[in-house]
């Protein structure tokens, strides 16, 4: 195990940024001025600071739905094609329309994904996930239906404002888990029924705040040719009421100048009471970016963002929840993201207040993708 407390020697990360990300995701970066009195600095400074961490940190601001109420139902996807195939598996999980997530992976012959399903047309998505496996340039595929995925954003939890060093204390985090009370957000438990409670209108702007949470409802009223009135009623009254939008996510490199790895992993607890201790210490840690929890099962799907040294360490002591009985297994992947995507909820398909999924479609498209692969190949 461990020393209690370490640091890594970094040049580029400063308090002042931490700090900023940490209240991007506190208060609502879509009211700057309200930021800036928040933050106590001058609104022209913080503009100013959002634009440097745009330019050195990577930051984007973006919106996170909560799937459930609009009647789409997560899906988590690892599959593993024969080497030399790795492609041709990227582009049978893109496609089906309602893709959300794809990423290869590192060193192996993998992929994962995650995919929006609407609610009732399981049994079609689980035949296309079986077309895919069948494919004999696959090997191996595994799914789990999800809950919608709880986001965590960049805190200051780890981070030692006198030396402006990120620290690393995993024995505390160890003791941490086994003391945790287990309180879970509402996105990390299983919902009593997928509800689709939105209209076009709606699944626009929520479309247009995936790509930007800061976007201004006027922009999105000029791209649906309405008024300003209409879009701000169904934000506030439908958007926002019915809680169709989870939050907003900040993304930013906060390890600037390390070497990282963004991995994502899978756990399995034996008890809903651990899998709750566990998933309930990560809410506030900077290698989280996000959560989300296997329907029915105690099991735990989190992407971790870490300097790669860190990721060993991490490593030990989830083999140390293991050996203990605390954890049952993990397993991950380490993904390439260079390769990897990502899209807005599929609102070209929702017709008629409905989503429209064709099965047909996308049987045909995986077919296709094989055959221009073999002329290609």
């Amino acid at each position: 195990m461990t020393k209690q407390v370490e640091s890594i020697p970094q040049s580029r990360v400063r308090g002042v940024d931490v700090k900023l990300l940490e209240g991007l995701a506190l208060y609502n970066p879509r009211n700057k001025s309200q930021l800036a009195a928040k933050l106590g600095m001058p609104l022209g400074t913080l503009r100013y600071k959002i634009n440097h961490l745009r330019s050195h940190f990577s930051l984007r601001l973006l919106g996170t739905i909560y799937h459930t109420n609009i009647g789409l139902r997560k899906v988590v996807v690892f599959a593993e094609s024969k080497p030399g195939y790795e492609e041709l598996l990227y582009r049978f999980l893109k496609a089906n329309d309602y893709w959300l997530y794809v990423s290869q992976c590192i060193g192996s012959s993998k992929c994962l994904a995650v995919y929006g399903i609407p609610a009732g047309k399981e049994a079609e998505f689980e035949e296309f996930m079986q077309e895919i496996e069948e494919h004999d340039t696959m090997n191996n595929l595994k799914f789990s239906w999800s809950t919608c995925f709880q986001n965590v954003n960049t805190t200051s939890v780890w981070f030692d404002n006198e030396s402006e060093q990120w620290v690393f204390p995993w024995d505390s985090w160890l003791a941490e888990i086994q003391a945790n009370k287990g309180e879970l957000p509402y996105t990390l438990k299983d919902p009593d029924a997928y509800v689709q409670k939105a209209d076009l209108t709606d699944i626009i702007i929520l479309k247009e705040l995936e790509k930007n949470c800061t976007v201004k409802l006027k922009e999105i009223a000029k791209k649906l040719n309405t008024s300003l009135q209409r879009v701000k009623y169904h934000y506030e009254n439908h958007v926002i009421k019915l809680k169709m939008y989870e939050g907003n996510q900040v993304l930013a490199d906060h390890y600037i100048g390390l070497s990282t790895d963004t991995c994502y992993f899978k756990f399995d607890f034996k008890n809903h009471e651990n899998f709750a201790k566990f998933s309930s210490s990560l809410l506030n840690k900077p290698f989280i970016r996000v959560m989300g929890k296997a329907y029915g099962k105690n099991q735990l799907f989190v992407q971790v963002y870490l300097p790669r040294q860190e990721l060993r360490r991490f490593i030990e002591v989830l083999s140390t929840l293991v050996r203990s009985g605390f954890m049952e297994t993990y397993e991950y992947v380490i993904q390439d993201m260079t390769k990897t995507e990502r899209q807005t909820i599929s609102y070209e398909y929702f017709k008629e207040d409905k989503w429209e999924y064709d099965h047909k479609k996308h049987v045909e498209k995986l077919r296709s993708a094989a055959e221009q692969f073999s002329r290609t190949a």
